[in-house]
């Protein structure tokens, strides 16, 4: 089995910076977590702003692969 390691500089992103990210429309980004196609981080009460969870999409990524997953979160930017 192979192994994916990752190193993400944040483990949660807003809808705005997953659309920039992805290269996807930020309507198809809505659409995608309303039909439950991109996790969410769960909230902590109603007035948060809903966060993308990439740990949970990276993680499904590698499942699918067939690869061994492993993450970090890095207070370094990404090069």
């Amino acid at each position: 089995m192979n192994t994916i390691q990752l190193q993400l500089s944040t483990p949660y992103v807003t809808y705005e910076e997953y659309a920039r990210i992805s290269g996807l429309p930020y309507n198809t980004v809505k659409r995608m977590v309303a039909d439950g196609r991109i996790p969410l981080r769960p909230k902590a009460n109603r007035k948060e702003k809903p966060m993308i969870n990439l740990v949970a999409l990276h993680q499904e990524a590698t499942e699918f692969a067939g690869a061994a997953f492993s993450a970090s979160v890095s207070d370094q930017p990404a090069a």
